[in-house]
């Protein structure tokens, strides 16, 4: 028996990883490592040892423990994008509801029973933090929000029947364990509208995509909604995203559309979005999945910028 705790598992093994490859990809961005060591509250010696570590044994150790790939460079990424946005806090505040999270829906288990043998197979106490992850959904749901009205630009990713975006606990059972936007998301006169606060419940379709597509895929916690066209298709391609598509129906029904998009997910759980082609009396729409809001907004800001930037560069 060990009263290793899962914190000082993730202070060992996952953070300085974590780290290393943060400070990697700020160097690369044109950070210099005194910038880098106060973003990261380090020294500048700890940043060099830090950018000179193999990547390849990085992510061997990774490997080893069976800690997600994926997951972890999303989570890089995401922070590495929010510090250049000048959204340190923000970067802080992800990363430790992430964590936290990863922590209490028991993912880091068998990878800390490996480094420490002795844990009881049935333990579960991190699932105690559990108990602070409905505000740290709500708290990721309002960060991604606060990215979008940053990012105007999201109007040409706009249907008819306007946006949404929702994000489930770990585990979620039904809709009422999904955060969303009640009166959606809007774009008027170059500015994001935010129908209301975040709140559970607040989308019942996406509400019930997410919860399907979890039973799937327990990695995606969130989805948005935006529209489907041509462009959005060559985006999705440019930026190297994988997607599919699901339909027309000729029926369409509200079940219908949910299992024929999970069952996408089912069978490719690599991709990024699955766009549905509608029906009769149904808008298509592109369903965008992340790891959790601010991955799935991120996301989006890409897909809305490169329609832009393809718009700028085609010839008149």
């Amino acid at each position: 028996m060990s009263i290793s705790t899962g914190f000082e598992f993730v202070a060992d093994n996952v953070l300085p990883v974590i780290r290393s490859l943060v400070a990697k990809k700020l160097l690369e961005s044109g950070y210099s490592q005194l910038r880098i060591a106060r973003i990261l509250g380090i020294t500048q010696p700890a940043v060099n040892r830090y950018v000179n570590r193999d990547i390849n044994e990085l992510m061997s150790k990774v490997e080893a423990l069976g800690i997600d790939k994926d997951w972890l460079m999303k989570v890089v990424n995401n922070v590495v994008n929010l510090v250049i946005s000048n959204k340190e806090y923000d970067a802080l505040e992800y990363l430790i509801n992430t964590i936290t999270m990863e922590l209490g829906s028991l993912r880091f288990c068998e990878a800390h029973r490996k480094v420490v043998p002795s844990l009881p197979i049935n333990c579960n106490v991190c699932s105690i933090l559990l108990t602070g992850i409905t505000d740290s959904v709500l708290r990721n749901l309002e960060k991604a929000l606060s990215i979008l009205e940053l990012h105007p630009e999201i109007r040409v990713l706009m249907p008819r029947v306007l946006m949404n975006i929702v994000e489930a606990k770990p585990g979620a059972s039904d809709e009422r364990d999904v955060a969303g936007i009640p009166g959606r998301i809007d774009s008027h006169d170059g500015k994001v509208i935010i129908g209301s606060k975040p709140m559970y419940g607040g989308s019942k379709h996406l509400g019930r995509l997410i919860v399907k597509c979890m039973s799937v895929n327990p990695r995606y916690r969130s989805v948005m909604s935006i529209k489907y066209d041509e462009t959005v298709e060559q985006a999705l391609r440019e930026l190297g995203m994988h997607y599919t598509k699901v339909g027309p129906h000729e029926k369409p029904s509200e079940d219908e559309v949910i299992n024929s998009v999970a069952n996408s997910l089912g069978a490719n759980p690599t991709l990024d979005a699955i766009i549905d082609l509608g029906g009769y009396a149904l808008e298509p729409v592109t369903y965008i999945f992340g790891f959790d809001s601010v991955d799935t907004v991120l996301k989006v800001v890409k897909i809305a910028s490169a329609i832009i930037s393809s718009t700028r560069n085609s010839p008149p």
